[in-house]
């Protein structure tokens, strides 16, 4: 099993935290705008370099933001399965003919594992929305033309109940804007990126203590204590042997919620918690509690582990 970096653990867990609302500026209409500045209009058009772009999984945060505007969709294609080629030629063919209604992303998923585990996919070819930086699931494996088409309406569908509705015209002109974060946030993603993660959570620390209610500092320096936890550990080890001490349990925890698998991380401790004294629930609440924190808010494994949870604290 391939230990993943620090780099890919961060994407992996919420690409929402890579976006910043958008400061209005030239209208995306202009010549030579930056794609990602907010029009001043509702409703303005959206230029892109093109319609269906490749991209790589460390590009893909200047991306993101095109998904407060106009849907878009993730394909990760791999060499492995002929049937790729073909979904490929299916989803640009109907993305094209769609004029701009939403937007598609092509990607390497046998060099992109780590967006692999952040979209949740369990194979390749696979096919993912993105809706206001937040994935959402399609289908995985190809699919005949009218299935695809079915799907891509439903995307759209689902983008404009959410107020998700330009048009993006393709523009070779246009440029992606980079992400840009706050100074101490950027300072911690470097500091991650240095495995510095001392610094990390002393910055993410400094951020919370200027903006109590910041939620990517509060996610981010979750994720820097589990990083710094996990420094160096042998996750193959971890996760391949029996959890038979409470210590046992909250590093295999931290080693599935490394490897981006929340709801066997959160199982692991539930399972414990069930059967366990006081003394250790109280341990084992605290640690699934900062768990909660690095997966996210919008985790789909958090509701489930919160109820069951509730349920065995009453």
């Amino acid at each position: 099993m391939a230990e993943p970096t620090s780099a890919a653990f961060r994407g992996a867990l919420d690409l929402s935290s890579l976006l910043k609302p958008a400061t209005p500026a030239t209208p995306a209409t202009a010549p030579n705008a930056t794609v990602g500045e907010r029009p001043e209009a509702p409703g303005s058009e959206l230029r892109v370099p093109s319609l269906v772009m490749d991209v790589t999984q460390d590009k893909l945060a200047s991306y993101v933001r095109l998904s407060e505007r106009v849907p878009v969709i993730v394909e990760f294609t791999t060499v492995r399965m002929e049937s790729s080629v073909s979904l490929s030629q299916k989803l640009v063919e109907d993305v094209t003919r769609r004029n701009g209604e939403i937007i598609l992303l092509r990607m390497d998923g046998d060099h992109s594992s780590e967006m692999v585990t952040a979209f949740q996919l369990q194979s390749l070819p696979a096919v993912a929305g993105l809706l206001r930086g937040s994935p959402v699931p399609m289908f995985v494996g190809d699919q005949p033309a009218d299935v695809i088409a079915q799907v891509i309406d439903k995307i759209i569908e689902l983008a404009h109940q959410n107020g998700i509705s330009e048009k993006a015209i393709a523009d070779e002109t246009a440029e992606i804007a980079k992400p840009k974060l706050p100074p101490r946030h950027q300072a911690a993603y470097d500091a991650i990126e240095a495995e510095n993660y001392d610094q990390a959570i002393a910055e993410f620390e400094a951020a919370l203590n200027e903006a109590p209610a910041d939620a990517i500092a509060a996610t981010g320096l979750a994720q820097a204590k589990l990083l710094k936890r996990t420094d160096k550990l042998d996750l193959q080890q971890v996760l391949e042997s029996p959890a038979k001490t409470l210590s046992d349990v909250l590093l295999k925890a931290d080693a599935l919620a490394l490897i981006g698998h929340f709801e066997k991380s959160f199982q692991a401790i539930l399972d414990t918690f069930e059967v366990a004294s006081k003394e250790d629930r109280d341990v084992l609440r605290t640690h699934l509690l900062e768990l909660f924190k690095v997966a996210g808010a919008n985790n789909p494994a958090i509701p489930a582990a919160r109820t069951r949870l509730t349920n065995l604290l009453f």
